[in-house]
C-alpha cells in the first residue's frame, strides 16, 4: 500500500507540474537536505577571480552554540579566507527551521581594494526556504553606516536581499545525480559624504543606489554548497567636484569583476 500510495503522489506532482499556472512552483520530497549541519563536517572550495588568482579555503563546522534552546552551528575556517561566501560563512552560525536554512553573521567590507571598511549584521538571513517559489524574496535588510574617510563623513546606505532560485532536478555542473537548489544574494550600496562649506553642509552623492554585489549559490542535496558565483560592479560618480576640495578617495572609480568558488571535497559527519 505505501508503494502504491507513492505512485499515485507522484502521478498527482507531475500532473500539477505540467500546469501553466504552476511554472515556478517548487515541489521537494521531505527527506531533501541541501546543507547538512554536523560538527565537524567541513567543505573545501577552489577560488578562482577575474584576476586569475586562485586560492584554496577551507570551512567546517566547529561547534553548536544554543541560543534561547535552539541549536545553532558554528562554522569556522583554515586561514586565510579569500572567497565571499565562505568569508561569510567562516563568519556565521546557522541553523535549519524547518525547510529553511538562516544565517546569522555580518557582511563586511566588499571585495573591492581600498573600499570602506564596513560590518553589517545579518540576523536571521534566509539562506533558501523549501516552501517558496522560484525568484522570491526571501529577506530584506536595509540601513546607513557612518564612516569617516579623509576626515570627511561618508554615509553609507545599504539594502541586502535574497532570493529563492531555481531547483535543478537532473543535477547542475559536475553533480548530475543530485538535486541542486539555487539561491541569491544582492547587496545594494550608496555612498554619500557630507562636507561643510561655510556652515553649510552639502550631501555629495559618491555612489547611486546600486546592486554592487550579486551573488548566486548553488546546494546540492545530502552535500551542502557545492558552487558559488560572485559579481562586482559599480561605477562611482563624477567627483570632478570633490577633487577641486583637495578629497581623494582611496576606492577605484568604478569596478566590473567575477569571482567563483567551487567545492573540491568534502568531509561529512553524521
Amino acid at each position: 500500500m505505501k508503494k502504491l500510495t507513492f505512485t499515485l503522489l507522484a502521478l498527482l506532482i507531475i500532473s500539477c507540474s505540467s500546469s501553466d499556472d504552476n511554472n515556478n512552483e517548487i515541489i521537494i520530497p521531505e527527506s531533501f537536505d541541501y546543507f547538512p549541519l554536523n560538527v565537524g563536517s567541513s567543505w573545501t572550495y577552489d577560488n578562482q577571480d577575474s584576476e586569475q588568482e586562485n586560492t584554496r579555503d577551507s570551512i567546517f563546522i566547529s561547534e553548536i552554540e544554543v541560543i534561547n534552546d535552539i541549536n545553532y552551528y558554528q562554522f569556522s575556517a583554515l586561514p586565510p579566507v579569500s572567497g565571499f561566501m565562505t568569508t561569510i560563512l567562516s563568519q556565521s552560525i546557522l541553523r535549519k527551521n524547518n525547510k529553511v536554512l538562516l544565517l546569522n553573521g555580518e557582511f563586511g567590507t566588499p571585495p573591492v581594494e581600498g573600499f570602506p571598511e564596513i560590518s553589517i549584521p545579518l540576523v536571521d538571513l534566509i539562506m533558501y526556504d523549501l516552501d517558496e517559489n522560484n525568484n522570491s524574496l526571501l529577506s530584506e535588510f536595509s540601513g546607513e553606516i557612518i564612516q569617516v574617510i579623509e576626515n570627511i563623513p561618508i554615509k553609507i546606505g545599504y539594502t541586502i536581499t535574497t532570493v529563492q532560485g531555481e531547483i535543478f532536478e537532473d543535477g547542475f555542473g559536475d553533480y548530475t545525480n543530485s538535486n541542486v537548489l539555487s539561491s541569491k544574494i544582492n547587496i545594494n550600496l550608496s555612498i554619500v559624504a557630507e562636507y561643510e562649506i561655510l556652515g553649510t553642509v552639502l550631501d555629495l552623492p559618491i555612489l547611486q543606489s546600486q546592486d554592487v554585489i550579486r551573488t548566486t549559490n548553488y546546494f546540492a542535496d545530502g552535500i551542502g554548497m557545492i558552487y558559488s558565483d560572485t559579481q562586482v560592479e559599480y561605477e562611482l560618480e563624477d567627483l570632478s567636484i570633490l577633487e577641486t576640495l583637495g578629497i581623494t578617495l582611496p576606492f577605484p572609480s568604478e569596478d566590473s569583476s567575477n569571482s567563483s568558488q567551487n567545492l573540491d571535497t568534502y568531509n561529512l559527519e553524521n
